[in-house]
């Protein structure tokens, strides 16, 4: 313990430190960067190896070969001939090339150890110059749109077209064109040929006025221009005949008309008879009633004849001289008939031609002519007759007055109510020939013609249904937005919905009216009754047909609004400028300020007073659809009896190919699609 002690207390005895020598501070200073190499090295060579074990060949091929391509994403990637040196998972390529859309797209890559991706860029579109000699201002169609007036450039997307160049005065000329894209040039020029004739025409004597159709187009003796077909011709000069022919001519031809000897002029015989409206036979021929101006053949005697029921007939000869203008005036002598009256009430007050007779004269002896009878009394309806009396005989009248009840039951109004802001017109069809002729630009196969016969009238719906006036059938249903349009409005016209929805909403409008349903399910198909009922349905084909293009009787337009495009204004609500972003094809040139469907009722009536039944949307009708029919006449046709699709008619909002705005386009389907709706009809009686 001491000796420890003593140990401890003793002094410490100090050492000399000796300074380091510069080779070893030389070797401190290389050890120590030289370790932290060698372990950077080493964790490289660690990562290396472990990103070789783990990572995956990748090879992307592009067509076309791209000008970049980036890998977007991960800890590295390494490129090695054609692949890439990729770990698993989820990344990001980025692909550009010159005249190609960019192409950005998500990939993942797997555990497998080598992969493949295959893309193909898409093309830019390219731009069409489209010319024409030996004139500009020619309309240029692709694709059966219109597309403006040449000299033309217009954007067009890669792939084959149909060019159309359309003049009156040229013949169309049409070809193909295979477009490049990549924002790349490519011109057509359409060397177009005359669509007239050259002719030569001249008279004797000369200086004769040349008409053709309604227009004045000179003197004689000159050459003319007449576009190819047929042209009716007519000279005329005061103090000679009218010479009139009908010319067809082709194009590109010269016709001369040899020198035309003009005759002299025709007399004339103003006739004119009290009372008028007598018939008038000249040389045993009918000529029209009185007051009437004849031409006459001069020197000549004429043999005429007035006759008029009623009075007694009168006859004379008369001779005219060339360009002699004469009037015959004659006084009719009047034949009388006796008519007796039965009339049930009999204290009902009579008017004769606007008179009142006494209360006692049932017995009228009247010239034998026309004569109004009207019968009259309170609470019943009135009787509202023309009679002519037989000269010499007796007639008995008997009429007995409806009351006013019974006398609306038996008229059928021009109008119905059907619901609120659904209104019905009535229709009174004829015969007429459905689909388009063979040849015809924008023909589709299944437009075949055929004759029908609409022998019962029917009532049309003035608008197209409602999203409003559906929705008091089904109060779930939504029309739904397509792109920015709003279609679900109460006043536009409600559509994604399906035939089969259509026909149950007329049904349920049926029942409303209290009328017997027109439509009965059989197994799994709906069809109408038979006989059919005076409930409500679609209208048929041919009564849509009917309703739409003959409504200014059978000179069926191509169009709604005439034969050519494009549309005048206020036309229709169909594809234009508007709606370009939103529909594949537009009508260049045109705007009807919807780019969706419109307030029902937004554009003029036809002359029945039915209002978008080309336009605004497209509408189911009743039949099944076919592409074909037999031969014969069609008496109120209803469609086939069986089918998958349903006929649907008529031009819609997206509507701006050349064949679709056709009255006679026909389209089919089942399902609801947001361009499609409906309208209703019935039969009258």
């Amino acid at each position: 313990m001491n000796e420890q002690n003593n140990d401890v207390n003793s002094e410490l005895e100090a050492v000399n430190f000796k300074k380091a020598d510069r080779a070893t501070k030389k070797r401190n200073r290389i050890l120590k960067p030289l370790s932290l190499c060698l372990i950077f090295l080493f964790t490289l060579l660690c990562s290396v190896t472990l990103f070789t074990l783990q990572a995956r060949g990748l090879k992307i091929a592009v067509t076309p070969e791209p000008d970049s391509l980036e890998i977007l994403g991960g800890f590295f990637t390494y490129q090695l001939g054609e692949r890439f040196l990729i770990l698993p998972g989820d990344y990001r390529i980025r692909v550009k090339a010159e005249g190609y859309k960019d192409l950005e797209m998500a990939i993942t890559v797997g555990a497998e150890p080598n992969q493949t991706i295959e893309l193909e860029m898409a093309k830019l579109p390219g731009f069409l110059i489209a010319n024409s000699a030996p004139t500009a201002d020619i309309d240029v169609f692709i694709d059966e749109v219109y597309q403006g007036k040449t000299p033309l450039r217009t954007k067009i997307e890669p792939g084959l077209h149909d060019i159309f160049f359309q003049s009156e005065r040229y013949l169309t000329y049409s070809t193909k064109i295979q477009i490049e894209g990549r924002n790349l040039e490519q011109t057509v020029t359409a060397n177009l040929s005359p669509a007239w004739a050259e002719l030569n025409i001249s008279s004797d004597p000369s200086s004769a006025e040349i008409v053709v159709g309604e227009e004045k187009v000179g003197i004689t003796p000159t050459k003319i221009e007449l576009l190819q077909g047929d042209h009716t011709v007519k000279l005329s000069k005061a103090g000679f005949k009218v010479w009139q022919s009908d010319i067809t001519v082709s194009a590109g031809s010269v016709i001369n008309l040899d020198s035309i000897n003009l005759l002299k002029a025709d007399g004339q015989l103003s006739i004119v008879t009290d009372p008028a409206g007598a018939n008038i036979t000249i040389d045993a021929k009918y000529q029209g009633q009185s007051p009437l101006v004849a031409t006459l053949e001069p020197e000549k005697t004429h043999e005429i004849l007035l006759t008029k029921a009623g009075f007694e007939p009168i006859q004379k000869a008369i001779e005219v001289e060339p360009g002699q203008e004469i009037t015959l005036k004659s006084n009719l002598i009047p034949m009388t008939g006796v008519v007796e009256l039965e009339i049930e009430p009999n204290d009902a007050t009579v008017l004769l031609d606007g008179l009142e007779l006494k209360s006692n004269t049932r017995r009228l002896t009247l010239s034998a002519t026309r004569h109004r009878i009207q019968i009259i009394k309170s609470g019943y309806a009135t009787k509202d007759m023309i009679i002519i009396p037989k000269a010499g005989l007796t007639q008995e009248l008997v009429v007995q007055l409806k009351t006013e009840a019974e006398a609306k039951v038996a008229a059928i109004p021009s109008k119905i109510q059907v619901m609120e802001n659904v209104t019905a017109k009535l229709i009174i069809p004829d015969k007429f020939t459905m689909g388009s002729k063979r040849g015809e630009r924008g023909r589709r196969t299944n437009e075949i013609e055929k004759e029908v016969q609409l022998a019962r009238p029917f009532y049309l719906g003035t608008k197209e249904i409602t999203n409003l006036a559906f929705k008091k059938f089904d109060p779930s249903h939504d029309s739904g937005v397509l792109g920015r349009s709003l279609l679900s409005d109460d006043d536009r016209p409600v559509v994604n919905i399906s035939w089969e929805q259509g026909i149950l909403f007329c049904n349920w409008l049926s029942k409303r009216n209290n009328l017997e349903v027109a439509y009965e399910k059989v197994g799994n198909i709906w069809r109408l009754k038979e006989p059919i009922s005076t409930g409500f349905r679609l209208p048929t084909e041919a009564e849509w047909a009917w309703a739409a293009r003959y409504n200014q009787g059978n000179s069926a337009t191509r169009f709604p609004w005439g034969d050519y495009m494009p549309p005048p204004p206020n036309a229709g609500n169909y594809a234009d400028e508007s709606a370009a972003n939103m529909s594949s094809y537009y009508i260049i040139g045109y705007n009807d300020s919807y780019r969706g469907t419109a307030p029902v009722g937004s554009f003029p009536a036809n002359t029945f007073g039915i209002q978008d039944l080309n336009g605004n949307v497209s509408e189911w009708v009743n039949d099944i659809y076919a592409t074909s029919a037999r031969r014969g006449v069609f008496i109120d046709p209803i469609g086939p009896k069986t089918g998958d699709y349903y006929v649907i008619r008529g031009a819609n909002y997206t509507s701006g190919r050349f064949s679709e705005l056709r009255w006679t386009y026909r389209d089919y389907g089942k399902t609801g699609r947001p361009e499609v709706g409906f309208r209703i009809a019935r039969y009258a009686e």
